[in-house]
């Protein structure tokens, strides 16, 4: 299906690195995926590098795959980045490993410019970005200056994974995604093309270019229903030989996805929202809770979530904001000097409680912090204090709003129990 007849060519056999991993060209598309230099063709240079291109989620290029650089290649690696305006290199390697060496020291060291060709780099500054992670600044100068010009400078930016072994996988998937979300972070705006190496440019190549693929999938919001790691894989491997190598490579790119699927819902979750807004414990026992067929006529404010809904069964007349409750007769007051003389002001037989968003006090919060939903009312036989005193419209008792009450004497009894949203 793909053609390497690039690479096995005799002027850029010396070029690749391993004779197995050569750079490809799609027989069944149009588009050309193996990465053709031009930049300073005219002295001499040829237009081949082990490389290809891998499509992003928008289509366009976003990742240039491509080996660790040879000592005689070096030049045509930093034509590559020049050229393509790579801003961020993702480096999957050590120089040295296994006592074999990986890739040439493409980079300048402290207090020491790289001169390459025309390409003088500087190291600006050198830090880690964890454990594993070295994070270098470089200068690139690019010295051919046309009458009239000036030399040219770039930023690049280059992230080394330190303990990624070959045709293995990290340790720790949460260090993958942090190199990822830095190269995203340094990349910024610009358009230019990611690129990855490591030492044959495709095994632990092909793991960063997936997990940053669904990544820009996830945060676009473009991931589909029936979306497969196995189909994403398979359709890098059309543009670069063997991306994603070995069977624990694939394992590997799997859980680093679910990691970061299992991050970013866990700092999305629609539940952490309402915590953060409402200030208090959700429900999770949902048979607890039963919804009112009342519920859905409800007006919601914009942006507002009701937090606990506990109601009746029976469907119930819609309520206004404030609700008559029954007062106790208390003792007549005696106003004459004669026995039996009695008062003539009576108390009120009705008297308005408002709701607890409008009193000056909310209801107190139980022993483990959660808002009481139902008070039990008490069995024994009704007292003297079974009813709670109602003065100036305004509750005077600890029970909340439209908490349940002692029973009353008489033959009205009020509902079972109220609803509080």
């Amino acid at each position: 299906m793909c053609s390497t007849e690039a690479g096995s060519q005799p002027g850029n056999v010396r070029k690749n690195r391993y004779k197995d991993v050569l750079p490809c060209k799609s027989g069944l598309q149009d588009d050309q995926t193996r990465v053709i230099l031009s930049l300073l063709q005219e002295e001499g240079q040829g237009d081949y590098i082990n490389g290809n291109f891998i499509r992003g989620t928008d289509g366009s290029p976003a990742y240039i795959a491509t080996q660790g650089p040879l000592p005689h290649t070096l030049l045509d690696f930093w034509r590559l980045v020049w050229e393509f305006g790579v801003k961020v290199i993702l480096m999957a390697c050590r120089e040295m490993e296994n006592g074999r060496k990986k890739c040439e020291c493409y980079w300048a060291q402290e207090q020491e410019p790289l001169q390459i060709g025309l390409f003088c780099i500087t190291l600006a500054r050198e830090t880690w970005l964890n454990e594993d992670i070295m994070l270098r600044s470089l200068l690139v100068t690019f010295q051919k200056v046309l009458k009239g010009e000036e030399e040219k400078s770039r930023s690049v930016y280059q992230l080394q994974y330190m303990s990624w072994p070959d045709r293995g996988v990290p340790s720790n998937p949460d260090h993958v995604l942090a190199m990822v979300e830095e190269a995203r972070h340094l990349q910024g705006s610009g358009s230019s093309p990611l690129c990855v190496h490591c030492s044959a440019g495709c095994g632990r190549t092909g793991v960063l270019c997936a997990v940053d693929y669904v990544r820009q999938l996830f945060l676009t919001q473009m991931l589909s229903p029936n979306f497969s790691l196995f189909d994403l894989v398979l359709e890098m491997r059309k543009q670069r030989p063997t991306a994603v190598q070995t069977e624990e490579q694939y394992r590997f790119l799997h859980h680093t996805v679910a990691q970061m699927f299992s991050s970013a819902l866990q700092n999305a979750s629609p539940q952490s929202q309402h915590l953060k807004k409402n200030c208090a414990p959700l429900y999770d026992d949902a048979l607890s809770l039963r919804t009112s067929l009342a519920l859905s006529a409800m007006p919601c404010p914009p942006g507002e979530v009701l937090r606990s809904i506990s109601a009746p069964g029976p469907r119930a007349l819609a309520m206004a904001d404030t609700y008559a409750v029954v007062q106790k007769r208390g003792a007549p007051a005696r106003t004459g000097s004669g026995p039996g003389a009695q008062g003539t002001e009576a108390t009120p037989l009705y008297s308005q409680v408002m709701p607890s968003a409008r009193r000056p006090q909310a209801p107190a919060e139980d022993a483990h912090g959660a808002l009481p939903c139902r008070v039990s009312a008490d069995p024994s036989p009704a007292g003297p204090g079974t009813y709670e005193d109602v003065a100036d419209g305004s509750q005077t008792g600890g029970l909340g709003f439209n908490l349940r009450i002692g029973r009353p004497k008489g033959p009205r009894d009020p509902p079972a129990e109220w609803s509080r949203v």
